[in-house]
């Protein structure tokens, strides 16, 4: 298994098949959102999760960013493994101020 890196995401990877990924947005050059983590399923999930993570922590304190979570497994897991990398203000992933994702249009026309 190794970890691949490219802008905006991690992932986990055995013999070119997808096991986990991370992914994340570079909010401003001080601060990154780490929106979502993905494990194949029947693969060991907090494993994989934990590792995707651990390398995303070491990248940003490497470069001095700031981090906003608005994964639930992430948020559950900085709980248990306290960082100084958080911002004091998280993103809410559930409630009335959650992040809600833009709607999609199917009904698209040229027009728009």
């Amino acid at each position: 298994m190794t970890i691949t890196e490219r802008p905006g995401e991690l992932a986990i990877t055995d013999d070119d098949r997808l096991l986990a990924s991370l992914h994340y947005l570079v909010l401003d050059e001080t601060t990154w959102v780490l929106e979502q983590i993905f494990v194949r399923p029947g693969q060991p999930a907090a494993t994989l999760a934990e590792q995707l993570i651990k390398r995303f922590t070491q990248l940003a304190s490497t470069a001095d960013i700031q981090l906003k979570v608005l994964d639930p497994y992430a948020k559950r897991y900085f709980v248990t493994h306290p960082t100084d990398l958080l911002v004091a203000h998280q993103l809410p992933v559930s409630g009335a101020a959650a992040v809600r994702p833009v709607a999609l249009r199917l009904n698209h026309t040229e027009e728009e």
